[in-house]
C-alpha cells in the first residue's frame, strides 16, 4: 500500500487542498505513515499517526529518516485506546477494504468523525460508492469453480464446486480480461461525513447490452479525494485494492436488450449474499456457505445458545485471570504447565501459549 503510486498521488492531491500551516491531521491506521508524512510535508502544524499493529514503529523510524519529529507524533494503539491530544482538522485514512467494506474498518473512521474531527473538518476520502456489473470470465470461472468438477487424478472432487461458487475472489488481471455484458451500476453511496450505516443492502437492475454468458458479477468501490475520484475498477489504473468477483453457478446465458436483477446484502462482520434473477432463472449465493458448517457449529453460532467453556476456554480464562501485574510470563507457563501437563508437554510450548494470549490481551 505504501508503494501504491497511483493512490498516493491522489491522496496527495487531495491533502494539497485543504492543509495549511494551522492544520492539525490525523492518519487513522497510518501503517507506515506515508499520508500522514505527506501532510507533514505539505505545511501542517501537528500531524497525528495511529496505528495499532508494530508497523507503527517503522513509521517512527520514517518519521526520523525525513526530520519530521518536531511535527508528527505516533500514537501506538486502536483509536478506542489511545488520546488524540486536540481536535484535528483533517483526518486522513486507508480503511477502505476490496469491495469497500470487506476488512470492517469503517466502522473505526466514523468514530474518530464523532470523537476528534472538528466542526467543519474533512475527512479523505470524504465519501464512497461501490459499484458492479455482470461480466463473461471464462476463464477466471472455470479456473476457480468449475475446475472442481473435473477429475484430479482419478478423484472426484465435486463436492467442494458449491463451496467455491459461494466464494468471493479478489482478482486484479483476471477481471481486467473479462467481458462486459452490461453498463456498471452504483449500488451503494456512503457518505463518511454524515452516515453511520456502512451496511449494504440494495437490487439493481442491469439492461443487457451484450449478449453472453454471465459467469458473475465484479463489484469494487470508488472513493471521493478531495475534488476527485479514485476509482478501483478493473478497467482504471491499477491499486493494491483488487475487484470482487461473485460467481454464478451454473451461468446465466443473458440475451441483448433483456433486464437481469442483482441483489447484494451484507452487514458489518456478516456474510456477503448476492442473488441474481434473469427471467425465469434465479441464482441465490452466500459466503455463509463458502465453507462446511457442522451441526454443532450451527448450533452455537445461534443467538440462543448458552455457551459453556471447553477446557481451552478454561485455560485461556485462568491465564487472563493472573494477568494482574503480579507474575511474569515465564512464572505464568511454569503453573500452567503444572497444571495441565496433558496439554501442554513442555516449559517451551507453555511459554508460548502464554505469549499468545498477552499479545492479544494484556
Amino acid at each position: 500500500m505504501a508503494l501504491d503510486h497511483v493512490r498516493n498521488a491522489a491522496y496527495e492531491a487531495a491533502l494539497q487542498r485543504v492543509v495549511t500551516p494551522e492544520s492539525v491531521v490525523l492518519d487513522l491506521g497510518a501503517g507506515t505513515g506515508v499520508l500522514g508524512l505527506m501532510a507533514a510535508r505539505l505545511g501542517a502544524r501537528r500531524v497525528y499517526l495511529v496505528e495499532p499493529a508494530d508497523i507503527l514503529f517503522v513509521a517512527e523510524e520514517i518519521v526520523r529518516a525525513n526530520g519530521l519529529e518536531d511535527v508528527v507524533r505516533c500514537l501506538h494503539g486502536r483509536l478506542e485506546d489511545v488520546r488524540v491530544p486536540e481536535p484535528v482538522d483533517v483526518i486522513v485514512s486507508v480503511l477502505t477494504g476490496n469491495f469497500l467494506l470487506t476488512e470492517d474498518l469503517l466502522q473505526t473512521l466514523l468514530a474518530a468523525r464523532s470523537q476528534v474531527l472538528k466542526p467543519g473538518g474533512v475527512l479523505i476520502p470524504g465519501a464512497a460508492s461501490m459499484e458492479a456489473v455482470p461480466v463473461s470470465a471464462p476463464a477466471l470461472f472455470e479456473r476457480e469453480v468449475a475446475a472442481w468438477s473435473v477429475a484430479e487424478h482419478g478423484v472426484d472432487l465435486s463436492g467442494a464446486r458449491s463451496y467455491a461458487a459461494n466464494t468471493i475472489f479478489y482478482r486484479g488481471e483476471e477481471l481486467r480480461e473479462a467481458r462486459w455484458l452490461a453498463e456498471p451500476a452504483v449500488l451503494r453511496t456512503v457518505d463518511f461525513h454524515r452516515d453511520d450505516d456502512v451496511s449494504v443492502h440494495t437490487e439493481a437492475v442491469f439492461e443487457v447490452i451484450e449478449s453472453g454468458m454471465c459467469h458473475g458479477w465484479a463489484g469494487w468501490f470508488s472513493m471521493q479525494l478531495g475534488e476527485s475520484w479514485l476509482s478501483t475498477s478493473p478497467q482504471a489504473a491499477p491499486v493494491h485494492w483488487r475487484a470482487a468477483f461473485m460467481p454464478v453457478d451454473p451461468p446465466v446465458a443473458l440475451e441483448k436488450g433483456e433486464c437481469a436483477a442483482f441483489v447484494l446484502d451484507r452487514s458489518p462482520l456478516g456474510d456477503w449474499s448476492w442473488r441474481v434473477r434473469a427471467g425465469s432463472v434465479l441464482r441465490q449465493h452466500s459466503t455463509l456457505l463458502s465453507a462446511p458448517l457442522s451441526p454443532d457449529t450451527l448450533r452455537r453460532s445461534a443467538r440462543e445458545y448458552r455457551p459453556s467453556l471447553r477446557a481451552d476456554g478454561q485455560m485461556h480464562l485462568e491465564v487472563l485471570a493472573r494477568c494482574d501485574g503480579t507474575a511474569s510470563v515465564d512464572e505464568l507457563a511454569g503453573e500452567m504447565l503444572a497444571r495441565y501437563p496433558g496439554r501442554l508437554r513442555t516449559h517451551a510450548e507453555a511459554l508460548r501459549f502464554i505469549q499468545r494470549i498477552v499479545r492479544h490481551h494484556a
